[in-house]
């Protein structure tokens, strides 16, 4: 295997190439500002196009929540917005005024996490001192007007659990209630945040479960499982809350190509037209993104590679009869002649057709919620860089992984040591210069 740069050899370069990244990708951005609109989004916006506000009404005017109309997502002032930022696991004043400050960044993404360190067997589903470590958090953010995606996520000896999706399952009565699957303890849960949250300023979402799985239950009717599933938590908070919008997505955690199917609009769309945003993943090539590696051979290649000739329809050629498109795609990226083919920049494109298209087809909003690599990977800021201008062109909602959540300081853009260079002050060097040009 190629020995790695030593880091502050490769900290200097790497602040040297962000710049160069930076510099090159707002240039093609325009420096951050919005693509100029055509005649024919003018009509689409004018035809959507939410009042300004007015004066409160006698009772009074409800919390600051963003709406949807189509594929839009609009302030609370009436006027397109674009969301950007990270994922969080909790975070401090400094980083809440680097969110808002240094990265000029507009969202965060706060993982709520359903473990049984964090459940309680009591009236609210959680422990009490975790609640109050998330009420800190929503109020450091609002204080700074960053917007707050609540998304929680489950483990996956939970999430992986048939029981976890049968919406039949509404009796609190586990002989273990703090690791208990059934769907009624989750439903508790997100019933303790809506009612905590739900006049709260700043607010932008609920993220009902973050990388759904039910594939790997072995429920043979897996999409419609999780429609359900998906339904009537948002048909019993909605007593709660009517207004704040939903974040969803498809099934095998995001996946881009499970959007091919047209049932996660159809099914959901009718009854919850305008508080949806759909939400997909882009952490792929996986190993590469990980820590550099990749399927081939013990060395680390660079990015870019040379786009194919031949195009990217090699990655579900061969699939068997039946097979889900993401199974084929991932056996085959793995293969010697196509796992190059994922680090060339088309592959973005090709990679989000599925997300788009869907966008396109039934007019919701799309946000990227995850997506960035480790400094071990080599390329990254060019990698990172082409991701961002893509969000950028197609008008993507999006949030890096992470700033700080998940564990793996390769990939925050925290440091470590806050007094001490680190491998990932490049990176964290690119989105602070991009930060004053969203």
């Amino acid at each position: 295997m190629r020995e790695l740069p030593h880091p502050i050899r490769r900290f200097r370069r790497g602040l040297q190439a962000a710049t160069l990244v930076a510099a090159a990708l707002l240039a093609a951005c325009g420096g951050g500002s919005e693509t100029a609109a055509t005649p024919a989004d003018s009509l689409r916006q004018a035809n959507s196009a939410t009042p300004r506000k007015t004066a409160c009404p006698p009772e009074g005017c409800g919390p600051l929540r963003l709406s949807i109309h189509g594929s839009d997502l609009h302030g609370p002032d009436g006027q397109p917005i674009r969301l950007r930022g990270a994922n969080l696991e909790g975070l401090t004043a400094a980083d809440a005024d680097a969110l808002a400050g240094k990265f000029g960044m507009n969202l965060a993404r706060l993982r709520i996490s359903y473990i049984p360190d964090n459940r309680a067997d009591n009236d609210t589903g959680f422990d009490p001192n975790y609640l109050a470590q998330i009420d800190e958090w929503v109020r450091l953010l609002q204080a700074r007007k960053i917007w707050i995606l609540l998304e929680m996520r489950a483990n996956d000896k939970v999430a992986n659990d048939p029981a976890f999706y049968d919406i039949t399952k509404t009796t609190l009565d586990c002989t273990e209630p703090t690791r208990c699957a059934d769907f009624a303890y989750y439903q508790r849960a997100w019933r303790t945040l809506v009612a905590r949250y739900h006049a709260d300023d700043y607010i932008a979402g609920y993220g009902l479960l973050a990388e759904p799985s039910v594939n790997k239950t072995g429920d043979p009717d897996r999409v419609m499982t999780l429609l359900r599933f998906q339904k009537a938590l948002m048909d019993n908070l909605s007593g709660l809350d009517s207004v704040t919008p939903f974040f969803v997505g498809p099934d095998y955690n995001y996946d881009t190509m499970e959007y091919a199917r047209s049932e996660y609009a159809t099914e959901l769309l009718p009854f919850y037209r305008n508080r949806l945003v759909y939400e997909v993943n882009f952490l792929m090539p996986k190993e590469w993104v990980q820590d550099g590696s990749w399927t081939v051979d013990d060395t680390k290649p660079a990015y870019p590679m040379a786009n194919p000739p031949d195009g990217y329809q090699s990655l579900l050629d061969g699939g068997k009869p039946g097979q889900d498109m993401e199974q084929v795609f991932n056996d085959r990226r793995r293969e010697t002649d196509n796992y190059p083919k994922t680090l060339s920049p088309g592959f973005i494109a090709w990679y989000l057709q599925w997300p788009l298209k869907f966008r396109g087809d039934y007019q919701v909003p799309l946000y990227v919620d995850q997506f960035g690599a480790s400094s071990q990977a080599i390329g990254q800021l060019r990698y990172e860089g082409d991701l961002l201008r893509y969000f950028e062109t197609q008008k993507l909602h999006w949030s890096r992984w992470s700033y700080n959540a998940g564990g793996n300081n390769d990939r925050m853009l925290v440091r470590e040591d806050p007094n001490q260079p680190s491998p990932n002050d490049p990176v964290i060097r690119l989105y602070a210069t991009l930060g004053g040009h969203w």
